[in-house]
């Protein structure tokens, strides 16, 4: 039988290192500074240079890389540095992702493909290769060893129902939350838990020239039972349930972080 922490303490992350890609913006950096502020170790891993920077000087104390998740090899050396850097790794925030809104007669395969290779496979990627670095364990828990992995999937990942067409990242969201229950399964021995959140429209940049459209955004909240989109600290706190001791016997879970959206 394992010693977890009690209380309020189960939410912490202290002594523990968490990898976040995506991880100069939005979600990402949300998720970083909740992480931080609850003693984590934060390790951020984005393609986009300039934002990387200035992240990583927003948190002391942390550490980057630069890296696009669609490249293999650049995945594998990313994280065999950063664990030679800082050690074990305990949390990996798969959150690097993107959209090409079009319809499905006008989306060329080139585009399906580049959507595919950064929301599905890189999280594939990603999370082979933060497994290879995270403590051994005979049965789940980070206090017991092993790690906790979370996914950002989506609700459009759990519901085929749009507002407008965007048939590669549906598709890509909807494979992202069966690998987390699939990983969650073969991984369950090594006491890696993996899940996942299901954000609905959040106010981030990726969600960009939708917010150019005040017809749209009315429709996105006359849909969401709660009338709003969600703000990227309501989702890093749900990430942060799932990524802590807190959590320790949640593995396989989709967590739909949505204003009651699929509630309906």
């Amino acid at each position: 039988m394992h010693s977890y922490p009690t209380g309020l303490r189960a939410y912490r992350l202290d002594g523990r290192t968490a990898a976040i890609t995506g991880g100069a913006n939005g979600i990402g950096l949300a998720c970083a500074r909740l992480f931080a502020e609850a003693g984590a170790k934060v390790l951020l891993l984005d393609r986009d240079a300039e934002a990387l920077a200035a992240a990583l000087r927003s948190l002391p104390g942390s550490a980057g890389c630069l890296l696009d998740v669609a490249d293999a090899d650049a995945v594998e050396r990313c994280f065999a540095d950063l664990a030679a850097a800082h050690g074990a790794l305990h949390v990996l925030v798969n959150n690097a992702g993107m959209a090409i809104r079009r319809p499905t007669m006008e989306l060329e395969v080139e585009d399906w493909n580049t959507v595919v290779a950064v929301n599905l496979t890189g999280a594939f990627l990603c999370a082979r290769a933060a497994a290879r670095h995270m403590p051994a364990a005979e049965t789940g828990g980070v206090d017991a060893g092993g790690g906790a992995i979370v996914n950002t999937a989506s609700i459009m990942g759990l519901s085929g129902g749009g507002l407008y067409p965007n048939i590669s990242y549906q598709t890509t969201k909807g494979g992202l939350v069966n690998m987390t229950r699939a990983l969650a399964v073969e991984w369950a021995s090594r006491g890696i838990r993996v899940n996942a959140v299901a954000p609905t429209w959040t106010r981030t940049g990726f969600i960009g020239q939708l917010e150019a459209q005040p017809e749209l955004m009315a429709r996105i909240r006359a849909v969401t039972p709660l009338g709003r989109l969600a703000e990227p600290e309501e989702v890093a706190h749900a990430v942060l349930f799932l990524a802590s001791p807190a959590a320790r016997m949640v593995t396989g879970h989709v967590l739909a972080v949505d204003g009651g959206f699929l509630a309906q």
